[in-house]
Parts: C-alpha cells; sequence; structure tokens
C-alpha cells in the first residue's frame, strides 16, 4: 500500500472540522495561560455547566457574585481591597475561558455525531476521536478540580493540578494535530520509532518540550518566576542558596521555588542546545525526509522560547511576554510534531 496517496475515505469538511477543533484547542491553551496570568481563575467560585453560560446582566448579579468571591481566601489575603470593577476584570477572563471551553465541546460534539450519522468517519478515525473525547471530559473536571484547591484555605490553585490541567491540554492538542495531518492518507503511521534512528531523535525532541512545559507549568503554578529575576546567576551566584530544603524531600523540586527556578531554565537550556543539535544534524546529513522550511522554523522557534523565557524572567513576569512564551512553547511542540509526521511519510515513500 502506498502511503502518501489521499485516502478514499476523505473528506474536506471532515478535514477542516478537525483543523478547526486543532486550532480552538491551541487558542484555549493561549486563554488559559492569560487567565493564570492575570490571576482571574478564582474569581468563578462555582461550576455551573448550563447555567454558567449566563454571565451577569444586572448590578445586583454583579454584588451576589462579589460577595461570594469576598467568602474566598484570596479575596481575603490577596485581594481584600478589591474593587468590584477589578473584580469584574478577572470575572471576565474567567467566563471567557470557561465559555470558550464549552465551545469547543459543541464544535467537537455536534459535527461528530452529524458525521458519523452520515457514514462519513471511518471507525479507525472514531475510535481515535474517542479517546479525545475522553481526554476532553478529563480537562472539564481537572479544571474545575484545580480551581476547587485555591478555593478552600490556601488561596492559590494546586500547582500539581495546574500543571496537569496544562498537559493534558496539550496532549489533546498534539492527538487532533496527527490525527488532522494522518487523516488524508491511506494508513496510519506508527508514532513510535526504534531507539537511536533520525526520527527518534525527533521524537525525543517532543518528550524534551512536554518536560520542559511540564517546569514551566510549576513556574507558573508557584510564582516561581518572580523569586529571582537575573540571568544566568541567581542572586550572584551560579547554584543560589536555599537550593535545597532538607525537610521537602523530593517534593523539593516541585514546591521549592529557587529549585524550580533553577531547573526550568537550566533544563530549557539543555532542550535548546539538544534540539538545535539534531537540526543541524538533518541539515548536514539528510535533505530528503524533513522539508528545509521545517527545519529552520524549529530553529526560529527554539530560539525565540529562550529569549522570551530570558526576557520573561527579567521583566519580573511582564504579562505579554510571559504569554508569548507559553504560546510560543506550543507553536514549536507544533513544528517538531509536524516535521515528526513529515518524516514518517517521506520515510514510507522513499522505502
Amino acid at each position: 500500500m502506498n502511503y502518501h496517496k489521499v485516502s478514499e475515505y476523505y473528506n474536506p469538511a471532515v478535514y477542516i472540522w478537525l483543523l478547526t477543533i486543532t486550532a480552538m484547542v491551541l487558542l484555549i491553551i493561549v486563554i488559559g495561560g492569560l487567565t493564570r496570568l492575570t490571576e482571574s481563575g478564582l474569581s468563578m467560585t462555582d461550576w455551573r455547566p448550563i447555567l454558567g453560560i449566563i454571565p451577569p446582566l444586572s448590578k445586583e448579579d454583579w454584588i451576589i457574585l462579589f460577595e461570594m468571591y469576598k467568602q474566598t481566601p484570596e479575596y481575603k489575603i490577596v485581594n481584600k481591597n478589591m474593587t468590584i470593577d477589578n473584580f469584574k476584570y478577572i470575572f471576565w477572563w474567567e467566563w471567557f475561558h470557561r465559555i470558550f471551553a464549552r465551545s469547543i465541546g459543541i464544535v467537537f460534539l455536534i459535527p461528530l455525531i452529524y458525521f458519523i450519522l452520515k457514514k462519513q468517519i471511518k471507525k479507525s478515525l472514531y475510535k481515535k476521536l474517542l479517546i479525545v473525547f475522553v481526554f476532553g471530559l478529563i480537562q472539564a473536571f481537572v479544571g474545575w478540580w484545580m480551581v476547587k484547591s485555591g478555593l478552600t484555605e490556601n488561596p492559590y490553585v494546586s500547582p500539581y493540578r495546574l500543571t496537569f490541567h496544562l498537559l493534558n491540554a496539550l496532549i489533546i492538542f498534539s492527538i487532533l494535530l496527527w490525527i488532522s495531518m494522518d487523516y488524508k492518507y491511506t494508513t496510519n503511521i506508527n508514532f513510535l520509532s526504534k531507539p537511536f534512528t533520525l526520527d527518534f531523535y525527533i521524537l525525543l525532541s517532543i518528550f524534551l518540550i512536554f518536560l520542559t512545559i511540564a517546569s514551566g507549568g510549576f513556574m507558573a503554578g508557584t510564582d516561581s518566576g518572580q523569586s529571582f529575576n537575573t540571568f544566568p546567576l541567581m542572586n550572584g551566584k551560579f547554584i543560589p542558596d536555599d537550593y535545597l530544603i532538607n525537610d521537602l524531600g523530593v517534593y523539593n523540586f516541585f514546591e521549592n521555588t529557587v529549585a524550580i527556578n533553577f531547573n526550568h531554565r537550566w533544563l530549557s537550556i539543555f532542550v535548546f542546545f539538544y534540539i538545535l543539535f539534531v537540526c543541524f544534524k538533518f541539515i548536514k546529513f539528510d535533505n530528503r525526509h524533513i522539508p528545509r522550511v521545517l527545519v529552520y522554523l524549529i530553529i526560529f522557534f527554539l530560539t525565540l522560547q529562550v529569549i522570551l523565557g530570558i526576557v520573561t524572567l527579567l521583566s519580573n513576569v511582564y504579562l505579554p511576554i510571559a504569554s508569548m512564551h507559553q504560546t510560543n512553547s506550543v507553536l514549536l511542540l507544533s513544528t517538531l510534531l509536524i516535521s515528526y509526521h513529515q518524516f514518517k511519510i517521506r520515510k514510507v515513500k522513499n522505502e
């Protein structure tokens, strides 16, 4: 079977739908990051999947919601002087975040049901989309589970739950992007690779980006980015004081803001040089499996990611730069996934 031929089951409408859902998941990751950076995530103190769609429509509605927010630890400990106008700002961010997330569910489910009834989706694709649906349900549950962690005694959400929420969103995005790329063709690509092959090095790059983003999740969840705003030294030292807090044990690497900051910045530098090495390896030894433009795009997004990361630190997590830093990480991940898929296609084609 010739892999690169377009499948007889290919339907442009299904393809556009898959790309739309993928783009919407990318956008919700960006919106979720902005919701976190504006510290808006705890402004809505309940979870009403249906009635929660309706925003406050009167002055009385706003007063009721603000009074509910005043009962939270975030208001009592962090935002005690907040006005109702300030509250409206963070409320609208969280409300839009939730509404957009719900809209993804609608755009996913309604066309899916239609395509199934019209028998325009083959069984193998249906099974993959069922996996996406399960991850989507998990994402909705984890989203509220995360918010709930900041509504009891601690005025901050759990960094473990926040990072889980972020990684689950990235998994959904990656699966959808892969499905979208794979949809046109006559068979499915094996995602895994044999160790120490060229495609394995790209797969390892994808894993390292996931690991680095997870590290960034803990940076965001613990506000570690604000602990040291210098680079490369931290308080004048390469390895800062208090890097290890013995009382924390293994949790030192997940709860000690000094260790989290140090680990994220130097993991990022390691990943930068590793992926750069892989790109140069392709430029020098392989000109068949990945289009040059994709290799250069990886180098561009990779370099930009390091620059944005450093500027984010130096600017004390300035919101526009921090948001660009998170968005660019997903663009880098996307480019690596597309390159990996291209490698797989061309490898089969040349065999």
